[in-house]
């Protein structure tokens, strides 16, 4: 049987110095955002304590009794990925229960897999899909009265277990307001009042990845996957085959991925480096540079021995998938390449790399 952990327990002496180590180790966190949040905790307190002692008392949740499984993960392509060995562990502890997830409609194009995942409700979330805070925030935005309606259609549904693995109050303020019965998540970053297990983190492995799974060994659950493995149909890869073959890839070709892109500025090395680095290996190896590019993007380098492709994300994995090798900056091509099993050369610059590098045994960083 699963025992209810009491919300209460979040606001303790104790509770309160382990989320600032947590702080501390696992986020970037300025005094001014966290005095806006418990500015928040302290005007939503008094709601949460009355609703709660409006509520029947929750009975404990046995584990044949979960039937709806709610995680949130609406952020974006690396986000996902990072996600996928919890989403392939809950599956296999929980096999008889409906698992649904709450995605931005790119990321949810990522999974194609049902065995791990039944539904994919997806939405657009104002804070998540900007980065400028006005646009963040914008109370006139169409996405706030969008994300009101899958929320109140979410809330209608009752959910027996729900998870939220970014330590972020809203996340946390969600997963109570559509009245779950089970609410796992972090109080580190603000909202352990709106769980009702708050758990502790492992700070000496702070990947984003491991933050999920130990929302799975807090229920007791032993984490027995931990690469992530996303999954392409044999059209899929026989379509990306056709397409090499059309560009003059042979049999035994070895083929060198190089991705420029990433979604923030601040993170891209640059075309001119990454186009030095596949000459470089042009002139030095027998390989064949497979050069790609954002479709939204305007082409960043001109080499007529690059084989250049922009492709939609499907697409784009399907061909990934048949490179030997990709390099990239941190961003989502990064993390998609680990889960195709391709083995990855990624630049990081501002980035932590303990918190979002990626996984596997076949990578290499350079800061």
């Amino acid at each position: 049987m699963i025992q209810i952990t009491k919300s209460a327990d979040w606001n303790t002496g104790a509770s309160k110095s382990a989320d600032a180590a947590a702080r501390a180790a696992l986020m970037k966190f300025g005094s001014r955002k966290l005095r806006v949040i418990r500015l928040v905790e302290s005007l939503l307190r008094p709601i949460v304590s009355l609703s709660n002692r409006s509520q029947a008392t929750a009975s404990a949740v046995k584990n044949e009794d979960v039937k709806d499984i709610l995680v949130l993960e609406y952020w974006h392509l690396g986000d996902i990925v990072m996600q996928l060995p919890f989403l392939q562990n809950l599956r296999l502890h929980y096999p008889n229960a409906r698992i649904a997830l709450l995605a931005s409609p790119k990321g949810a194009s990522l999974i194609t897999d049902r065995s791990i995942v039944d539904e994919i409700i997806i939405t657009r979330v104002p804070w998540a899909e900007h980065y400028s805070r006005w646009k963040k925030y914008n109370p006139f935005s169409k996405l706030w009265l969008d994300l009101h309606r899958t929320l109140q259609t979410l809330r209608a549904r009752r959910f027996d277990l729900a998870f939220a693995s970014r330590a972020d109050l809203r996340d946390n303020f969600m997963l109570w307001f559509l009245n779950v019965r089970r609410r796992v998540g972090y109080s580190f970053g603000g909202g352990g009042l709106f769980l009702t297990d708050v758990v502790s983190p492992d700070l000496q492995n702070p990947h984003q990845s491991n933050r999920s799974l130990q929302l799975l060994r807090h229920l007791g659950k032993p984490v027995l996957e931990q690469q992530p493995r996303l999954h392409l149909s044999p059209e899929e890869r026989r379509e990306a085959k056709r397409l090499m073959e059309n560009l003059g890839v042979a049999p035994g070709d070895f083929l060198v991925a190089v991705h420029p892109g990433a979604r923030s500025p601040i993170r891209q090395w640059g075309h001119e480096h990454f186009a030095a680095v596949a000459r470089s290996l042009r002139d030095n190896f027998r390989v064949k540079i497979v050069w790609f590019e954002d479709p939204q993007e305007s082409p960043g380098i001109k080499d007529s021995q690059f084989l250049r492709l922009s492709l939609p994300l499907r697409k784009f994995m399907a061909v990934l998938s048949h490179c030997n090798l990709l390099i990239c900056n941190d961003s989502g091509p990064m993390h998609i390449a680990t889960a195709l099993d391709v083995p990855v050369v990624a630049v990081f610059g501002p980035g932590e790399p303990a918190w979002f590098g990626p996984l596997g045994s076949k990578t290499q960083i350079v800061i």
